[in-house]
């Protein structure tokens, strides 16, 4: 069985320090070169989101995914395309579909698609850790 532990990210808020579940992934260029990206760990999310930026470097032309609006909180419609890419998460390498909204001013999500059908994911709320596990 494979285990990977992602502890939760302290971040400052106007009430004081919140931890995050957050999870450091890597994601496939058109290049074949592997970027880092720090995401939220999102069992609310759908799909994994990321920004207009980070389809420009991993070389996507972002228009020609598939287009599909993403409805968040406060029941706002971004602009989003989906596209097929690979994604690492420790090493398990995964071939899914993602969102990249057509601007920078989103939060990076790992959402369930593609995603948590291959782990038993665990919020430790105690210990502020993720963990993921696979048979």
């Amino acid at each position: 069985m494979r285990r990977y532990i992602f502890k939760y990210t302290p971040e400052p808020t106007r009430t004081g320090i919140i931890h995050r579940p957050t999870a450091r992934i890597l994601l496939q260029s058109t290049k074949n070169e592997w970027y880092a990206f720090r995401v939220y760990i999102d069992s609310g999310a759908d799909i994994s989101l990321f920004t207009k930026t980070d389809a420009k470097l991993l070389g996507l032309d972002l228009y020609k995914g598939e287009y599909r609006p993403i409805i968040g909180i406060g029941k706002t419609l971004i602009p989003a395309y989906t596209h097929k890419v690979k994604m690492k998460i420790e090493e398990t390498t995964l071939n899914v579909n993602a969102s990249f909204a057509d601007s920078d001013e989103v939060p990076r999500l790992l959402g369930r698609t593609d995603i948590f059908k291959h782990f038993k994911i665990i919020f430790n709320e105690q210990n502020l850790e993720v963990i993921f596990e696979s048979p």
